[in-house]
């Protein structure tokens, strides 16, 4: 028995040795020097403590015996109490989001017609077109090399609204599985962190044109039953610099990569004989994330952003719609409001205090993008601190399921992570 033990806990014991030591380097390859410090030194501390004590009768039986207390304190079920609820038959008018209604020219005949009917966003909105703007010099985080590489990547976005949508084969060359089978394999190959498929229907689209493509103002219509998702990460080392300018560079980057690849997908689904079309950035006919969460890659958290539990908020998105009878995926999207409220990072590092400590999804996105519009960044700060966007692991499973995973997911993250951390400085060929 001693024996058995004995090996069980050299197991344990490398296991936490290695985990440690993985997580230090991936830390210190993305900047976050606190973290692969911390990580670092708990390594030397557990490596010295198994040294002097190896074959200790005291090391072979406490350590299975806190890993056994450790595994039965995982089975408390996290309160569900708090719960936030996405499903709507109520489509959202694409003229009513913040960007939108900042491309209004004042003295147009749609500026006039947008604040007739909502007069009561007239001052608000005064005052954010009085800021200095996204990437202006101006603002309080300028940076004019930034400023022109994000400049840069949504000028390609803007290029690439001509390629959205194109003529369909009139012979159906393959079936939609062995289309969407290949597809998934190629949108790995091409580098995406994430692919979903869904089944739509008009709630999922916007209801009224309110940017890019199309008549301002006029009906969206909800032609593809069918919805493919793509997902490109952005990179922790970057995000970490919120609400500093790289992250915005990495934003406008990342919404390239994957409009690139919901162009290229389209364009295949096309030439196989069905109609699809990419939605991307600055061209979004369809509400991102409410098919996102219908596609099941992930769900809402507390500040409203869409999560995954590999990757948290780091990811973009762009769309394919089609008519090709895509196999729907499976299972429940997970439920990351439980944990959220018992972190709720993303509220208390919010530099605008637009995220509403108290309840989940009550955002003020308004306060939100004054901000944006001051700085000059889309901030990020909420991005960066997510717990859920840092390495983990199966930890953050368990957080989703138990009270204990939960709390120690959140104490750790504050621990080596900081509970208000700092931003990132990067290389000096960025600055920030």
């Amino acid at each position: 028995m001693e024996m058995i033990l004995g090996l069980l806990t050299d197991l344990l014991v490398w296991v936490v040795l290695i985990a440690l030591l993985l997580f230090s380097v991936w830390n210190y390859r993305y900047g976050f020097l606190r973290a692969s410090r911390l990580a670092l030194l708990l390594l030397l501390l557990a490596g010295g403590i198994y040294i002097l004590f190896h074959n200790s009768m005291i090391l072979v039986y406490s350590v299975p015996a806190a890993c056994l207390m450790i595994f039965l304190s995982f089975l408390v079920p996290i309160s569900r109490k708090t719960k936030m609820i996405v499903d709507s038959d109520t489509r959202h008018d694409e003229r009513d989001i913040t960007f939108a209604r900042h491309r209004l020219k004042p003295g147009s005949a749609d500026y006039k017609d947008y604040y007739e009917r909502h007069p009561e966003k007239v001052e608000n909105d005064k005052k954010t077109r009085n800021l200095p703007g996204l990437c202006a010099e101006r603002s309080s985080f300028f940076n004019r090399l930034n400023a022109a590489a994000t400049g840069a990547s949504f000028f390609l976005l803007g290029s690439l609204r001509n390629a959205v949508d194109g003529p369909v084969s009139e012979i159906k060359h393959a079936s939609p599985e062995a289309i969407t089978n290949f597809l998934r394999a190629l949108s790995k190959h091409y580098g995406a962190c994430c692919f979903g498929t869904a089944k739509i229907n008009s709630k999922h689209y916007y209801s009224h044109v309110g940017r890019g493509e199309g008549q301002y103002g006029s009906e969206i219509p909800a032609v593809h039953s069918y919805a493919i998702v793509i997902g490109s990460e952005m990179k922790p080392g970057f995000t970490g610099t919120a609400p500093l300018s790289p992250e915005v560079v990495e934003v406008g980057r990342r919404y390239v990569d994957c409009a690139v690849r919901a162009i290229e997908i389209a364009a295949v689904v096309r030439s196989m004989g069905y109609s699809a079309k990419a939605h991307i950035d600055g061209n979004y006919k369809v509400v991102v994330p409410l098919v996102a969460n219908e596609a099941k890659i992930g769900g809402f958290g507390w500040s409203n952003l869409f999560l995954t539990k590999k990757y948290g908020p780091r990811v973009r998105y762009s769309v394919v719609t089609t008519d090709m009878e895509i196999p729907a995926a499976e299972g429940i999207p997970p439920d990351f409001i439980p944990f959220c409220s018992i972190c709720r990072k993303c509220a208390v590092n919010c530099p605008s205090r637009s995220i509403n400590p108290k309840k989940p999804d009550k955002i003020n996105a308004d306060r939100c993008y004054m901000y944006w519009n001051s700085v000059g960044t889309d901030c990020g700060k909420c991005i960066a601190v997510c717990p859920m966007g840092h390495p983990w692991g199966p930890l953050k499973s368990l957080a989703l399921r138990s009270a204990t995973g939960a709390h120690l997911l959140k104490t750790l993250d504050d621990a080596f992570y900081g509970k208000k951390p700092e931003s990132l400085k990067l290389s000096s060929w960025m600055g920030n």
